[in-house]
């Protein structure tokens, strides 16, 4: 049988250039086409990289969603589908929305699509595709499941899956369940030892710091990448960033690290899962600073608690903490989350316009500001941290990264990138 996965890809708009130049590459398509059992002929298409052919012999389509790509899922899948093609979608998005995703397919994977592969080749197999499979957790990654993707400059590792957090705006643990694993660890080295790029980033939603035992699985990973002397980056939960912690990364090749603040506005702390204390982040992003690390800051306009004043104090801590790249959104209440149902049922969901749920875009009626005043707030944000007088106060020598290419040449990315939006 002859089974094509595809990535269907849409840019955002602010970040378009860095999608460009700096593509992360997608692991999903890869990580389950691993598990297609070596009688099936399996073909990728990311059509990040390259235009799709409907020609291609299919006795099954997988795509894989997510909201802001959903529209562009659908119309894949309805292309194939006039030839003829089986058709299933699976991901977050559709996951949230199964009957709405059915139109469009022949079925539809609800949750961990590892967990039902077997089935849905055996029922396409016989003729007898189901229009839903529904989500079970897994027990394990298995130990054929590819953990890498390349694009032409770095590397993409998955190590761990799952996390332990539950915040408001994120669908992860709504859609798939509540699990932490992790790959097997030979795995993961023979990646390692295999990686033909000079920069890898951990795609893992937090790398380090589950228990005890999850960090000496990171420890061994982090020896190999010493010895491998290559740059690395992830995210990390910051209360897990220890001085011990900073040593490791720092001696294992680590640039920076990815942090979640989301806000610095304390009265959002039960919107944002975590805690907020703008004193401990500056001298926490200081600490991280003296390691060498580099930061890039995570955060999200438009909570209830949210004012023009507060988003101006965001930039303003961004740009006095030094931190090296911040990437400002704006909230989007994707379906299957708490903030989706939550706005929904205050009357307060504007669109359900999937392509405008890019994080860019402002979808749902806030507090605070009108639609269009909390979307010129984002740009004014992007603008002034990216701007040049910013980008040189930032700018650090002597770090664990390279500063002309991790630092420099990103930051005039997003600066020129809000020129030509």
């Amino acid at each position: 049988m002859n089974i094509l996965f595809i990535n269907p890809f849409q840019y955002l708009s602010i970040n378009k250039f860095m999608h460009r130049v700096f593509p992360v590459a997608n692991i999903t398509p890869a990580y389950l086409a691993s598990l297609i059992p070596a009688e099936h002929s399996v073909q990728i298409i990311d059509e990040a990289k390259e235009k799709i052919d409907y020609s291609i012999p299919a006795d099954l389509v997988c795509i894989s969603t997510i909201t802001v790509n959903a529209k562009r899922a659908y119309a894949i899948a309805e292309k194939f589908r006039k030839q003829g093609k089986k058709v299933i979608l699976g991901g977050s998005h559709v996951s949230a929305v199964p009957e709405e995703a059915k139109q469009y397919c022949d079925a539809i994977a609800i949750g961990n699509a590892e967990t039902m592969m077997e089935q849905i080749i055996a029922d396409t197999e016989n003729n007898n595709l189901q229009p839903f499979y529904h989500n079970r957790i897994p027990d394990s990654i298995p130990q054929k499941a590819t953990g890498t993707a390349r694009s032409r400059w770095q590397t993409s590792i998955l190590a761990s899956r799952g996390c332990e957090l539950n915040c408001s705006f994120c669908s992860s643990q709504n859609v798939f369940g509540k699990f932490y694993l992790q790959r097997k660890l030979d795995s993961v080295l023979r990646d390692i030892e295999n990686l033909e790029t000079k920069y890898i980033n951990f795609l893992d939603d937090n790398f380090y710091g589950a228990s005890a035992t999850a960090n000496e699985y990171y420890d061994q990973i982090l020896a190999a990448l010493e010895r491998k002397r290559i740059s690395w980056l992830a995210q990390v939960r910051l209360p897990v960033l220890t001085d011990t912690v900073l040593d490791k990364f720092k001696a294992s090749g680590c640039a920076g690290v990815l942090i979640g603040f989301e806000s610095i506005n304390s009265d959002n702390s039960s919107s944002v899962g975590k805690k907020v204390d703008v004193d401990y982040f500056y001298k926490e992003i200081e600490r991280i600073h003296r390691k060498g690390l580099g930061v890039v800051g995570s955060f999200i306009f438009g909570f209830d608690e949210d004012t023009p004043e507060t988003l101006e104090k965001t930039v303003d801590f961004c740009i006095s903490s030094g931190m090296e790249l911040a990437a400002f959104s704006v909230l989007t209440p994707y379906p299957g989350t708490k903030s989706f149902n939550d706005l929904q049922s205050e009357g307060r969901i504007l669109t359900t316009d999937w392509n405008l749920y890019d994080s860019d875009k402002v979808v749902f009626q806030p507090k605070n500001f009108t639609p269009e005043q909390l979307e010129a707030a984002l740009v004014r944000a992007t603008k002034r941290f990216y701007s040049a007088t910013s980008i040189i106060k930032r700018m650090k020598f002597g770090m664990n990264y390279n500063t002309i290419k991790l630092y420099l040449l990103p930051n005039l990315l997003r600066k020129y990138a809000m020129i030509f939006r």
